[in-house]
Formats: structure tokens, C-alpha cells, sequence
């Protein structure tokens, strides 16, 4: 009966990302479960019926154990060909700790909370400008700017989207310009007039954006499948 409430609670712990399988526990423990639990139920035949009992209460719990853990195993397995079955288990302690929203998103977010107080307070440009407040850029600048822009939105989709299932569209913010999610949660911060081409693969395992400046037209493209960003 140990064995099989352990089976059960090794089957809800199994690990999950935002109600998706991101991983899976698989056991022997269950079956070993169901294999004492018949063998005492016999031996228990014509005595105790305690022993009896507990033989079989322990025997369900393993098949449910293991039951438990089979369909962790698929609904993973589903999950890398783009089919997303609800995961049954409780979240990993990683899936908790993981929305903490990571330092330069926490910067981003300082610049667009002071902004408007500085807007308010003076009309002209603030003296140190932010990536989306650049004025009279060089060619130079301009490709600086949407490269630090690409690698910033990269770092963040891999923290929020560690297991792929990547978004299919994405939202271009324009106070304060930048990227967010359709939800608003913010991504990268961008240049005033930035043309953005965002595309994601069929099963959305990987994606990747293409940034046009709006001074000098210059590009750069990220794409998840190579890792590295490009210019021109």
C-alpha cells in the first residue's frame, strides 16, 4: 500500500509549465505496487482480511500511479508535435519560481514607469535617452539599437517559453515603443517607427523577427533556429 500511494504522489509531482507537460517521471514503483499488493491478497486468502485489504488498496494505487505516469509520458510526447493535453500533475517548483520577471525586463519596466513623469515635466527630449527615445541616429546607432532590441526579446522569449510552444503573434507596444505579448506582458523595447516581422513555425518550436529602422532602413533578423542575430 506504501508503494502505491508513493506511485501516485511521484505521478503528481511530474513537472509542467503553464498547464503543459514540460517534462515527465516515469517508475517501476507502480508496478511493484500491483505486484506485492496480488501477492499478499493470496497469501492473505483464508487469514487475515486486513492483510487482505491493504493487498488490494495497494495493488489500485499503482495501476493508478502508473496510469498516471503513462499519460505524463504521452501528453509530453504530444507536446513536441504541437498538441497540448492538460497536464494532470501539480506544477514543479520550477514552473512557481519561473514567472519572476527577469532584470532587464524589470528595466524596461522602470523606463516606462519614470517616462511619463519626464514627459510631463519637460516637453523637450530627456537628456540621457532610452533605446525607444533615440534622436538623429546614425546608420551605426540605428543597427546598435535594433541589435541590442533582437537579443533582448531572444533572452526573454526563452525565459518566458522554456519548452518552446512559442507565441503566434506578438504586439508592438507605441508608448513606450516595444514588444509585448497579446496579454501586454512586456518583451523588448524598441526604436520609435521600428517595422517589425514577427513569424513562428507550424508546431511553434521556433520563430523569428525581422526589425527595419525607421531612419536608415536598417535590418536585423533573429531567427531561434540559428541563435545568432544578423544585420543587413
Amino acid at each position: 500500500m506504501l508503494l502505491g500511494a508513493g506511485s501516485v504522489v511521484l505521478a503528481l509531482v511530474e513537472p509542467q509549465h503553464q498547464g503543459v507537460p514540460s517534462g515527465f517521471i516515469v517508475s517501476t514503483i507502480g508496478v511493484t505496487a500491483i505486484a506485492t499488493g496480488v501477492q499478499a491478497v493470496r497469501r492473505a486468502r483464508w487469514g487475515s482480511a486486513v492483510s487482505r485489504t491493504f493487498g488490494r488498496v495497494g495493488a489500485i494505487l499503482g495501476a493508478g500511479g502508473s496510469a498516471l505516469m503513462l499519460y505524463a509520458l504521452l501528453a509530453y510526447g504530444l507536446t513536441t508535435l504541437g498538441v497540448q493535453l492538460p497536464a494532470l500533475s501539480l506544477p514543479a517548483l520550477s514552473s512557481i519560481s519561473e514567472p519572476a520577471p527577469p532584470d532587464i525586463a524589470a528595466d524596461a519596466e522602470e523606463e516606462v514607469s519614470t517616462e511619463p513623469d519626464t514627459a510631463a515635466a519637460a516637453p523637450v527630449p530627456a537628456a540621457e535617452p532610452t533605446i525607444d527615445e533615440v534622436p538623429a541616429l546614425t546608420v551605426e546607432g540605428e543597427r546598435n539599437v535594433l541589435t541590442q532590441s533582437a537579443g533582448t526579446l531572444s533572452y526573454v522569449m526563452r525565459q518566458h517559453f522554456p519548452t518552446g510552444l512559442y507565441p503566434t503573434e506578438l504586439v508592438v507596444m507605441q508608448q513606450p515603443s516595444g514588444l509585448a505579448l497579446t496579454d501586454g506582458t512586456g518583451l523588448a523595447p524598441l526604436p520609435e517607427g521600428t517595422e517589425v516581422l514577427y513569424s513562428v513555425a507550424a508546431d511553434r518550436t521556433a520563430w523569428s523577427v525581422t526589425l527595419v529602422g525607421a531612419q536608415h532602413g536598417s535590418v536585423v533578423t533573429y531567427s531561434s533556429a540559428v541563435g545568432t542575430v544578423q544585420v543587413g
